[in-house]
């Protein structure tokens, strides 16, 4: 375990907000984010930072005042940004911006290997960004990815295996689409039993995108907490890199 980057403070984990139109208590559209993000953050000694997506600062200036990321799940990526057009089933974010800001960021943690643990959409976004396409709407089949729990099977030699370990687990699962063509410069490091694309990597990155929800069961789950884990560490070490260059940097942690 790495120290935290400077003394007293935990490190600062920014969380994309998403813009609603409507958020209950407020009159006029708010930032949302889902309080069980805030929370494993929380737990795994982290301290969130929500990030405004209509900030008038690049991406670049939100990004350097952060130690890690984590990009959560919402709404439907706009299905135009991969060759498809919307249909009956597009659920679009309120704010028309949400999709390129969140690519931004994105883009920006990767660039400057800013430690990333992205969800649902985030994996979704990160494939997309990459020339990845998305099934627009999964058909009912073997595995039920919508308001249910499911085992995903962990590709060996990954960085998601290095965190989580070799065996199978069990995951909450609430999303209607999912990876079609994989991305370039992609690795798969998941799957659930029907084939659908679980956890994607960028070798030597800085980054773990799971498509399922590991805020859901991080409480009682280690292996949904280790997620969690993993980027606070990371930051850490980022942190401490780059007050020290020359410090030793761990991208892993003990599996629970």
């Amino acid at each position: 375990m790495t120290g935290a980057p400077t003394a007293g403070r935990r490190p600062l984990i920014g969380v994309p907000g998403m813009w609603s139109a409507k958020v209950q208590g407020m009159r006029f559209a708010g930032t949302a984010v889902a309080v069980q993000v805030l929370r494993s953050i929380d737990r795994a000694g982290g301290e969130a930072v929500i990030l405004f997506p209509g900030s008038s600062e690049s991406a670049a200036e939100q990004l350097a005042r952060v130690d890690g990321m984590v990009i959560p799940g919402g709404a439907d990526i706009d299905p135009r940004r991969y060759g498809s057009e919307p249909d009956q089933h597009y659920w679009p974010a309120d704010y028309p911006g949400q999709d390129a800001y969140e690519a931004a960021l994105l883009e920006g943690c990767l660039e400057s290997r800013i430690p990333t643990l992205a969800i649902c959409r985030g994996l979704q976004l990160l494939n997309v960004i990459h020339g990845g396409t998305l099934i627009g709407h999964l058909p009912v089949g073997t595995v039920e990815h919508r308001g249910a729990e499911h085992l995903v099977t962990i590709e060996s030699g990954t960085l998601l295996a290095s965190v989580l370990g070799p065996a199978p687990v069990r995951t909450s699962s609430y999303h209607h689409q999912a990876v079609d063509r994989v991305g370039e410069g992609l690795r798969v490091a998941g799957r659930a039993s029907d084939g659908v694309v679980e956890a994607l990597e960028v070798p030597e990155a800085r980054l773990l995108a799971v498509q399922w929800h590991p805020e859901d069961l991080a409480e009682e789950s280690t292996s949904d907490h280790a997620l969690f884990e993993w980027v606070i560490e990371a930051a850490k070490d980022q942190r401490a890199t780059d007050i020290a260059p020359g410090a030793p940097n761990t991208l892993e942690v003990a599996t629970a």
